[in-house]
């Protein structure tokens, strides 16, 4: 898991610790180590590349969700925040990132992994409030049968369409993929690539492999892939982050679920009471601490 600095921790990993604890230490590093690995041919079978998501300019081209925050704290009586923790970004942030990555792919000529070998796959976990003019299709309920949830919901329909882009030297030039892929479709990939067993639900069984998107009978030549120069991302105004304004309600939060994990994972944490002063600078540098021992390879050094 590669993750984009300055991030202090990985959300993927914090979602999924319960799992993923015992590789945090080994398997979670920054993306200074992907471009490095790139480089010199030793990229792992399969990575993943987690953006910045959280915190000032933050790349992962999603919109703030801090005055929202503030917003529903406002409406409830209770003290909104002066430090945002997810405030206004560029998207501009994100497309720089994806032109780094990008950029090393295409230029991979080491012995390993290399541009023939590796294939980059961008994709999103929304689609981004825009209209679609497609309807959801059916889709097979991960159980198998559907068996309706909250508010009667089946899992029996898809979603609305999100964008994915698949980077390869065997996919012919301009193509535009319109059979019906899912978010499942990655676990059912590395299934069949890699020989990883029966499926996992219903759902990535029935999802369509990635493998034939991959139709050119011939690699494209590196100098013939497009070159991408992304544009300057605009710096965000510092008044998004005064760090020494106190935190308000959705921040204590924040640092208290970080004092939380950390607790559950066996970090010796301070002892943090709700109605205990914070600025946003100490809540930080009390956050960064625990999250130092649990993913020391991304603190900065």
């Amino acid at each position: 898991m590669y993750c984009d600095p300055p991030c202090h921790a990985s959300l993927t990993g914090i979602i999924h610790a319960a799992r993923l604890r015992p590789k945090f230490a080994t398997h979670f590093v920054s993306t200074a180590q992907f471009f490095d690995d790139a480089e010199k041919g030793n990229l792992p079978t399969y990575s993943f590349i987690e953006p910045q998501i959280i915190g000032y300019a933050h790349n992962d081209m999603h919109p703030p969700f801090g005055y929202l925050f503030e917003a529903a704290v406002k409406s409830r009586g209770a003290q909104p925040d002066h430090v945002l923790a997810d405030p206004p970004s560029s998207l501009i942030a994100g497309e720089e990132l994806l032109a780094r990555i990008y950029r090393a792919i295409r230029s991979l000529t080491a012995n390993g992994s290399n541009h023939l070998n590796t294939t980059l796959l961008v994709t999103f976990d929304e689609h981004g409030g825009t209209y679609d003019h497609v309807p959801p299709p059916p889709a097979v309920p991960p159980t198998g049968e559907p068996v309706p949830g909250q508010m009667g919901f089946a899992f029996d329909r898809s979603g609305i369409r999100i964008p994915t882009l698949a980077i390869s030297a065997w996919i012919p030039e301009r193509t535009v993929v319109t059979e019906e892929y899912r978010a499942t479709s990655r676990i059912a990939t590395m299934r069949e690539r890699w020989k990883l067993g029966s499926p996992l639900t219903a759902r990535d069984a029935s999802a369509r492999s990635f493998a034939g998107i991959f139709t050119s009978p011939t690699p494209r030549a590196q100098d013939d892939w497009p070159e991408v120069t992304a544009r300057p991302v605009p710096a965000g105004p510092e008044s998004f982050v005064p760090l020494d304004a106190p935190l308000g309600l959705p921040g204590k939060s924040l640092v208290g679920g970080v004092f939380a994990l950390g607790k559950g994972m066996g970090v010796d944490v301070p002892d943090l009471k709700p109605d205990q002063p914070l600025t946003g600078r100490e809540g930080i540098e009390a956050a960064q601490h625990v999250l130092a021992e649990l993913f020391p390879q991304l603190q900065e050094r």
